[in-house]
């Protein structure tokens, strides 16, 4: 029951569990794995540890949930949405992509983390292997509007030109 009597709807849940993972992915970013705290993230996410375990009642699968969450945020099409510029050109979206590369953001810092993590948890690993395999299909999909568009020279072909964009950032 709820505080004001009636039953707790699932909405009430699934807002909870996304605090949860938001405070899980926060902690994750600041003290990376091994240094997250269940209680922690429970103080964060405004819950008691007992709220968290149901769900997920290891460590690493709250973490690896976090990682889902992160992951999400980074991919191409969300980040052109959240940056507001998803209806610009091919051309102009790459642009924009390359001079991003110049600043320092919090996507680098979050793949560092999930990187160094991967290094040890094999969940990880594999949601950073779809990620990646997601990242790339977006971005290939970038590249081939741009080469529709002629804003990319012939002599380059897509799967190379979206390589190289994945490797720099």
């Amino acid at each position: 029951m709820a505080a004001s009597g009636e039953p707790r709807r699932r909405g009430d849940s699934e807002l909870t569990a996304r605090r949860v993972v938001e405070a899980a992915a926060a902690e994750f970013i600041e003290r990376g794995y091994d240094g997250a705290v269940i209680s922690d993230i429970a103080r964060r996410a405004g819950v008691t540890p007992g709220a968290i375990y149901p769900r997920w009642p290891h460590k690493s699968d709250l973490m690896a949930a976090a990682v889902d969450h992160l992951l999400e945020q980074l991919l191409p099409e969300r980040r052109l949405q959240d940056m507001g510029i998803a209806e610009l050109t091919a051309p102009e979206i790459l642009q924009l992509w390359a001079a991003s590369l110049l600043t320092s953001d919090s996507v680098r810092d979050v793949l560092n983390q999930v990187f160094g993590s991967a290094r040890s948890n094999a969940a990880i690993q594999q949601r950073l292997q779809r990620f990646l395999d997601e990242q790339a299909d977006q971005m290939r999909a970038l590249v081939e509007g741009a080469a529709d568009e002629g804003s990319l020279d012939a002599e380059h072909d897509a799967a190379s030109v979206t390589l190289m964009i994945q490797a720099t950032g």
